[in-house]
């Protein structure tokens, strides 16, 4: 599987980015023209003072943006974050769609787990889904906040999930935390991840890129070692890696064999 994440900058006009993101992938696809899929950023418009102009209607904008990109190169695009309103709930989802290579949608993903100040603005969502690409393989989207948690990860490879697409948002201060979880989340789980970062500043706060798509290297088994690409750090761009699916499928049989259910570990209290 190719995978791609392309780390566009955030301008502060919407119309800009739109170009800044389609003469990327362009870029992209001029390298490496048989790429699978595509991750974006969970941010990659501008974010405004006033809060009424960053949220979208349901399948606004944004959305038809993506949409025609994925079906004018015919590639599978994963949508980064969308802040998006829909008429029968109060508050807004964080969302991701994925579209597929003739421009449909397939499905789109809620973000479940909500950060600090997302959790007054915003609808968690209750369901991780699993979606199927080229009828072989299966992936769930994880955005952000979503990998800092072990559960998420563990349901989708538990599941039968082959590969993990993260679009996320991580500040400059939390870009060492960032690295922590995802390759803990790829090693405890033995999953691919493509984690697709922003870059800019918005609320005052900076953010790096450095996206990253981790992988497995073919024959390592005890210890599993990792393949690390690395996209560009504060600056805009793109990575692409071919990963191997079949190879991380079988270290996690091993893995999850050697696990032990925690219902079946006491836990107990020793006073001194």
């Amino acid at each position: 599987m190719k995978v791609a994440c392309v780390q566009p900058k955030i301008f502060q006009s919407r119309n800009n980015c739109y170009f800044e993101v389609e003469e990327l992938i362009k870029s992209l696809l001029e390298e490496t023209n048989n790429c699978d899929i595509i991750c974006l950023p969970e941010r990659w418009v501008p974010a405004y003072a006033n809060s009424t102009k960053n949220f979208q209607k349901e399948r606004g904008d944004d959305y038809s943006f993506i949409k025609n990109l994925a079906k004018e190169h015919h590639i599978n695009i994963i949508s980064g974050g969308i802040w998006e309103k829909r008429d029968n709930l109060k508050k807004p989802h964080i969302t991701s769609y994925f579209f597929n290579e003739s421009g449909e949608e397939v499905g789109r993903q809620d973000k479940i787990h909500l950060y600090s100040y997302e959790r007054g603005q915003f609808e968690s969502g209750k369901v991780l889904k699993l979606f199927k690409i080229k009828n072989l393989y299966y992936f769930a989207i994880l955005i952000c906040f979503d990998m800092a948690f072990f559960e998420t990860p563990r349901l989708a490879a538990e599941n039968g999930a082959d590969f993990l697409l993260s679009p996320t948002q991580i500040r400059q201060e939390g870009m060492d935390n960032w690295d922590t979880y995802l390759k803990a989340r790829s090693l405890e789980n033995r999953i691919p991840i493509a984690a697709c970062n922003t870059f800019g500043t918005f609320f005052r706060r900076k953010f790096l890129g450095k996206s990253k798509i981790i992988s497995f290297v073919e024959g390592n088994i005890s210890p599993s070692k990792l393949k690390i690409v690395e996209g560009p750090s504060n600056s805009n761009g793109y990575i692409f890696d071919d990963i191997d699916l079949d190879f991380p499928k079988k270290l996690r049989k091993i893995r999850f064999k050697e696990k032990i259910e925690k219902n079946k570990i006491k836990v107990k209290n020793v006073n001194s």
